[in-house]
């Protein structure tokens, strides 16, 4: 979340009018994250987030997305729910950009979590995953390795310039990956970005989780890899505790195969390149403001050394 595109008072006026809303009392931009641009809104009625859909968003896509919300609050996931405006529609267009108004979610995320969080967190991602199983769309994943393998090509100065000395260490690591990835784990609908800011807490709990713009049809064991690398390292260090919890959180509702032990560390390794040249793109492109904070690239060059140096998947599961 981010706030990429500035609204006035008149523009959200209009959005309350559009929906129903209430009476406005209060908005404000939200500056976490990077992705859409998001503006929390008070009326006397309730609270509602504004979600403008930026470029890195296909907009094609966005059906998929709330499809995936609608199911997954229908069998008791926790998460946002977008509202219909006064003609039923779910999207529209504001600054000439997508648009959609969902109810609020109660909680916030953590700076700091617990081993106990960690098993709730691969929990809520393993019924997620169950959740969504009889999906039959094929939305392909748009930040697979073909798109690792393009910004590579496209940034190879750029990221000498901010990690010097990397460029032949990554391009070995692209072969590899490529190399070795897997193709027959099991498939599904896929988060693709359970990061700590996507995850709200109330009273200890879980109280839901959000941003489904990177969802896909994936490998369900690649998705638990993301979250991995998002949940079990900190302070640049992987925390064993942490990964033991959040794995025994999502076998406690759906158990892995064989194969996606085997390929763990292909996995974690592959995802931690996605995010890595995800940051390296908007280390490039995006200019960073008071409404916009960037992620450091560097952290995910080193969980990506992490799982290299590491190269088996015995470390993970002995």
């Amino acid at each position: 979340m981010a706030v990429h595109t500035k609204l006035s008072k008149a523009n959200i006026l209009k959005i309350i009018q559009n929906y129903k809303l209430g009476e406005l009392i209060n908005f404000q931009g939200i500056k976490e994250g990077i992705e859409n641009t998001n503006y929390f809104l008070r009326t006397d009625d309730n609270k509602f987030i504004i979600t403008i859909f930026e470029k890195r968003v296909d907009t094609s896509r966005i059906p998929f997305y709330i499809d995936i919300m609608l199911t997954s609050k229908s069998r008791g996931i926790k998460c946002p729910v977008p509202i219909k405006d006064i003609n039923g529609e779910y999207l529209n267009i504001v600054k000439n950009k997508k648009m959609s108004v969902f109810k609020f979610l109660e909680g916030k995320s953590k700076k700091k979590w617990t081993k106990h969080d960690c098993y709730n967190v691969g929990k809520v991602l393993a019924n997620f995953h169950v959740a969504n199983k009889d999906n039959l769309s094929v939305i392909k994943n748009n930040f697979g390795l073909k798109y690792c393998e393009n910004i590579f090509k496209k940034s190879q100065k750029n990221i000498y310039d901010i990690i010097p000395d990397s460029f032949s260490m990554i391009k070995k690591e692209i072969n590899f990956i490529v190399s070795n990835w897997p193709s027959d784990l099991p498939e599904g609908v896929i988060h693709a970005d359970l990061f700590p800011d996507n995850v709200f807490f109330q009273k200890g709990d879980i109280s839901g989780f959000l941003d489904f713009y990177f969802s896909c049809i994936d490998f369900l064991s690649y998705d638990l890899a993301i979250t991995i690398n998002a949940w079990c390292f900190q302070n640049n260090k992987f925390n064993k505790v942490f990964f033991n919890s959040l794995i025994e959180g999502y076998q406690s509702i759906r158990k892995l195969v064989f194969k996606e032990k085997k390929y763990i560390n292909i996995l974690l390794r592959g995802a931690a390149l996605r995010f890595f040249f995800t940051r390296i793109q908007d280390a490039i492109n995006t200019k960073e403001s008071k409404y916009l904070s960037k992620k450091d690239p560097i952290e995910y060059f080193n969980i990506l050394n992490f799982h290299i140096n590491k190269n088996s998947e015995r470390f993970y599961f002995e």
